[in-house]
């Protein structure tokens, strides 16, 4: 189930709360109000808040959809008219579970175990305890075969999805691909959608602008990175969480960092540090993690995957450049935590405007900005030693760029042999043409002698 964006507002007798839903099944959308506990469905949405104050449902209570934006709009009758909610602005506090309710969690593979004196002190009162679960609809359980998202740990969260988020994610049916055929099925797309034409165009007639992007420094070369106000409040409203990953689920989490910011610096590396409406649309297309939901098991596979979809899809594609750009990964995770998020929410910032892609932020972003938070900083250098360490070559990535190139090559040259004859045989023409010219004065002065 998906957290929808949502809002809240209030008047004196109102509180207004307004959910923005895509792809709601709006006729089985149902909304239950309880106290000071919202909860808010319509497949693949869930929601539940609570609240700092009462409310209840009345005759005088409603509710809408709105087609155009997607949003539905609840106005609910407050228990105490004239009480005002305090903080409605911070959102993100009115989805944690009250500390009065005991909690019932799938156990995870592996357990966090604390030492606790007050082992007597348990709830008794079947009465006082609410369960909070994972909510995975009867439907989907049997038909969970893959998992996707930041670590690994989502699955079955498209099933009920046909196209919907194909602008965004290139395969359908991504809970029916396990992993070996979405590396498959990504390998062939990309040899299809490799374009030579654009590779040898790029490379026998480099555009103008291509020096300019390569002699640019972004902001992690320049400044030492700092949170401003806004991406501290944003972080704040992330909360806090312990994420219990298997060795590979970290290792991967990991290597999938490498791959979205890599399309981060080429996107901030090709706008000379500026974004703009396509900015989104490139970071989400060049990740093989955010756009195939790819788990990489080497580092050699990941930097590979970086360089082919660098070579695929965007404007620029260029040999150069793409190397280029994992200096610029390789100068992120060196200068630390604080710069890695700079990043990330930078990206967090461009998905939430680029309807659906804010899927993106609840499927990875947001868990990496609270997770390498909590990382080691010798994590960070072992990227730096990989990235430094690391040598790629043509052959490697596949396109067999190598003979392309020296097709082209010798094409040119051959075109520039053909030119140089041409040249030739125009010289020679003209030669010919004055030669004749002045055999034809000759003529003329013999014929002219004769009449005389």
């Amino acid at each position: 189930m998906l957290t929808p964006n949502f809002e809240l507002d209030q008047t004196d007798d109102y509180l207004i709360l307004k959910i923005k839903a895509r792809f709601a099944n709006v006729k089985n959308t149902e909304i239950d109000v309880d106290g000071n506990q919202i909860t808010f469905c319509s497949y693949p949405y869930y929601l539940r808040l609570h609240l700092p104050g009462e409310l209840k449902e009345t005759s005088a209570s409603s509710g809408f959809y709105d087609w155009d934006l997607s949003i539905f709009t609840f106005n609910i009758n407050k228990v105490n008219p004239g009480e005002k909610f305090a903080d409605l602005n911070l959102i993100n506090k009115f989805l944690e579970q009250p500390k009065t309710y005991q909690s019932f969690k799938p156990k995870p593979s592996i357990e966090v175990l604390k030492k606790n004196d007050d082992d007597n002190n348990d709830v008794d009162d079947e009465d006082n305890i609410n369960c909070y679960f994972l909510q995975v609809p009867l439907s989907d359980q049997n038909n969970v075969r893959v998992k996707y998202g930041f670590g690994n740990q989502t699955q079955g969260a498209f099933n009920h999805f046909k196209g919907e988020f194909f602008g965004i994610i290139e395969i359908s049916g991504i809970d029916d691909m396990d992993f070996n055929q979405r590396k498959t099925t990504q390998y062939a797309t990309e040899y299809l959608e490799f374009s030579d034409d654009h590779y040898l165009a790029d490379l026998m007639t480099e555009p103008e602008e291509l020096q300019n992007i390569l002699d640019f420094k972004p902001f992690w070369y320049n400044t030492t990175c700092t949170l401003n106000d806004s991406q501290k409040d944003i972080l704040k409203s992330f909360g806090n969480k312990e994420y219990l990953l298997s060795k590979d689920d970290k290792k991967s989490a990991l290597l999938s960092l490498v791959d979205i910011i890599y399309a981060y610096c080429y996107c901030i590396r090709t706008n000379l540090g500026e974004e703009n409406c396509e900015s989104a649309w490139v970071i989400n297309k060049l990740s093989s993690t955010l756009s195939w939901f790819r788990i990489f098991e080497t580092f050699d596979e990941t930097i590979k995957a970086c360089i082919r979809r660098s070579l695929c899809y965007p404007l620029y594609r260029h040999w150069k450049l793409s190397i280029l750009v994992l200096s610029d990964v390789r100068k992120v995770f060196g200068n630390g935590c604080v710069c890695l998020l700079t990043c990330l929410l930078d990206i967090h910032e461009l998905f939430n405007k680029s309807d659906p892609r804010y899927v993106l932020n609840q499927l990875y972003i947001k868990d990496y900005c609270i997770w390498i938070q909590q990382l080691k900083s010798t994590q960070f250098d072992t990227i730096v030693k990989l990235l430094f360490n690391h040598l790629i070559v043509k052959k490697q990535v596949g396109f067999n760029l190598e003979a392309l190139e020296v097709a082209a090559k010798t094409v040119g040259e051959d075109l520039a042999i053909l030119e140089r004859a041409q040249n030739s045989n125009n010289i020679v023409s003209k030669l010919q043409n004055l030669q004749i010219s002045d055999n034809s004065l000759d003529s003329d002065d013999d014929e002219e002698e004769s009449a005389e």
